[in-house]
């Protein structure tokens, strides 16, 4: 029996009520909001739900087309009376369709227990992550179109607490978000503190303006070594929702392939990926001030989360040290004019 075989196919306008499944990464859930949006701007009165790691709650609770976010414990998830009780509750709210994206046999059995009348699991098609999402969901509702974008929201407060910061530094704002230099787990995503230090230099001194560093509490360390004259570090100092907010607000954002990189796009600012072991192909930034750029080296978008060229300590891959801040400064030029 043929997988869309298992649930009869609803008609698409008698939808009233999907839920949305995407355990994972930041980055991972920002790329899905092209469903909600494309589907809602066809079909507003549907409701749309999510089940989303408590991390990025927050920061997809304040977007106007998700109508209801469930809270996932990832540590209970591990077992089968968690994923037993969830369901029940799904299944109360009687989903015509599941979009299952995550595709585990954790979120299948979910998904099954939920007792849907259509279960989707999330297809390959070969494009870009995003695209994947959208064409999953035009399985189901085949008259939506793409949007232009992402979308998500603001939350007030958080917006509020970023405009008291950002008041009285000078524009135009420039978001530099480094993440962790000598991460282990994300070989060939990172670029040299130093070339973020130079990249720095180049900036402030063409377009003046303030640069604010940005990335997480434990990332805030290493972070620190670039502050100087108009270069402000707020790593560690923000929550996520605030991250974004600050994020929504800048002229510029230039980030490897990190979370905040997907977050600004999604807010439609201009972003500029730095990019050396993740393809453009998949995770460029999606949109029209979506940018990005890489070095010519041999094994670039490898997608290895460690690097034949790297001992066991880490550090910057060949792939991110072959681009030098030079041709980012160039990039960046060219994106502002």
């Amino acid at each position: 029996m043929a997988e869309e075989d298992w649930f009869l196919v609803p008609n698409m306008k008698d939808i009233k009520k999907i839920l949305i499944i995407r355990l994972g990464a930041i980055g991972d859930a920002v790329f899905t909001t092209i469903i909600p949006y494309a589907i809602k701007l066809k079909y507003p009165d549907c409701e749309v739900h999510y089940v989303l790691q408590k991390e990025v709650v927050g920061l997809m609770g304040n977007n106007p087309y998700i109508d209801k976010i469930f809270t996932w414990d990832r540590q209970a998830g591990k077992k089968f009376g968690y994923i037993y009780k969830m369901s029940k509750i799904f299944a109360e709210e009687k989903y015509d369709v599941i979009f299952n994206l995550n595709n585990t046999l954790k979120t299948f059995l979910l998904s099954f227990l939920s007792f849907p009348r259509k279960i989707v699991p999330k297809k390959q098609y070969g494009k870009s992550w995003v695209e994947d999402f959208f064409i999953t969901a035009k399985t189901v509702f085949s008259d939506i179109e793409i949007p232009d974008r992402l979308y998500l929201g603001i939350n007030p407060d958080s917006e509020n607490k970023i405009n008291g910061i950002l008041d009285g530094y000078k524009r135009p704002f420039f978001v530099f978000t480094p993440g962790g230099a000598t991460s282990r787990n994300r070989a060939g995503r990172m670029w040299s503190l130093d070339f973020w230090n130079n990249l720095s230099d180049m900036v402030l001194k063409n377009f003046g303006g303030t640069i604010f560093v940005c990335g997480s509490s434990s990332e805030k360390e290493i972070h620190t070594t670039l502050k100087k004259d108009g270069v402000v570090v707020l790593s560690g100092d923000l929550s996520l929702e605030e991250s974004g907010a600050i994020l929504s607000k800048a002229d510029l954002v230039v980030s490897g392939d990190t979370g905040p990189l997907h977050i600004a796009s999604a807010y439609n600012v201009k972003t500029l990926a730095l990019l050396g072991s993740t393809s453009p192909d998949k995770i460029k930034p999606y949109g029209k001030n979506g940018y990005w750029i890489s070095s010519d080296f041999e094994c670039k978008y490898c997608w290895k989360k460690k690097c034949k060229y790297m001992g066991e300590k880490g550090g910057i891959t060949p792939c991110m040290s072959e681009l030098k801040p030079m041709q980012v400064f160039e990039k960046i030029e060219n994106i502002l004019k």
